[in-house]
């Protein structure tokens, strides 16, 4: 009678061990996904301007896989300006803004794009604005 009982559960046995064995997968690498904001982010400053702006200094933070929080210093028309901009990432550009109180209590506005160059470390960035009623338009290459 043991030898009935043993001889039955062998095909479900080998059963269950095949399938085991048929379900086991062999683990793959997922395909990482691409950080859009990853070229942007890091401290970027500019040696010089070719415009109304200069000594243009950015610290770029994520604030997620498309946007960013940009700490920055500049002289635009001859004015000390510092705030924070938002940037938003659209295909392989950051749009960005900002406004705020100039260093001699007046407003200004100014917003742009940046674009990574084809040197890894540089940040292409053209902008246009208003600096305390001064029109300011211009572009600077910024680096790491």
């Amino acid at each position: 009678m043991k030898r009935a009982k043993l001889t039955s559960l062998a095909p479900i046995a080998a059963l269950l061990l095949s399938f085991c064995a048929c379900s086991e997968k062999t683990p793959t690498n997922p395909t990482p996904t691409p950080d859009p904001i990853a070229p942007f982010t890091g401290v970027w400053r500019s040696p010089s301007g070719s415009g109304a702006c200069t000594a243009l200094n950015w610290s770029v933070a994520a604030t997620s896989p498309t946007t960013a929080t940009i700490i920055y210093t500049a002289t635009c028309a001859g004015i000390p300006v510092t705030g924070t901009a938002n940037g938003t990432v659209a295909g392989t550009t950051m749009n960005w803004s900002a406004t705020g109180i100039a260093a001699n209590s007046c407003a200004y506005t100014i917003s742009g794009t940046a674009a990574p160059a084809t040197i890894a470390t540089d940040l292409n960035v053209t902008y246009n604005g208003n600096v305390c009623g001064t029109p300011v338009s211009g572009s600077d290459t910024l680096h790491r």
